[in-house]
């Protein structure tokens, strides 16, 4: 019986990211998408309760930026920061992405003027982010939320950058998603 429990928690440790939360560690679901896959298609609700799809193909290099939750300050300074740098950018969509509910992301987005991405909820089906690598599996307290994972995705549906932050209360790189949406738009 210890050989079976040595050989599945070897296999989850290969297959997941592990990041930090205020310097504890943290394991993700896996390790994500690597650049040059597809990026799956999945759906989530915008803060009107509509379906929105996001990945795959579309006409628009995609931004899409997973976050534990729209409110704490460092997910707000990131869609604030995505908000402002995008409005300056051509041919691409941002979709910041959490578990928080549509109400509250709508209330967030009017009260921080937030015009420029789309800020969706994955509240009813968490099992959609699981395939991004971006869900968080332990430690307990924060089993179910979203790690900070950001992925750029091409005009024909390929994964064209990641990155997974490596201590959760820090912000992306802004300046590397920025170029890799640069080397994509046109």
């Amino acid at each position: 019986m210890q050989k079976i429990v040595l050989f599945i928690g070897l296999t989850v440790a290969l297959l997941a990211n592990e990041v930090t939360f205020k310097g504890e560690e943290v394991t993700l679901n896996s390790k994500g998408i690597k650049v040059g896959k597809d990026a799956p298609v999945f759906t989530v609700i915008d803060q009107n309760f509509a379906e929105v799809t996001v990945g795959g193909k579309k006409d628009k290099v995609q931004v899409i930026a997973f976050i534990p939750s729209f409110d704490t300050g460092v997910c707000k300074l990131e869609t604030m920061a995505f908000n402002k740098k995008v409005s300056k950018m051509k041919n691409v969509i941002v979709t910041v992405i959490s578990k928080d509910l549509p109400f509250s992301i709508g209330k967030f987005c009017y009260d921080n003027k937030i015009k420029n991405v789309m800020t969706l909820s994955d509240y009813k089906d968490a099992n959609n982010v699981l395939r991004y690598g971006s869900t968080i599996s332990a430690p307990v307290f924060l089993e179910g939320f979203f790690a900070r994972v950001v992925y750029v995705v091409d005009t024909k549906g390929k994964i064209a950058y990641k990155e997974v932050v490596k201590e959760i209360t820090e912000e992306p790189n802004y300046n590397e998603v920025i170029r890799a949406v640069n080397r994509l738009s046109y």
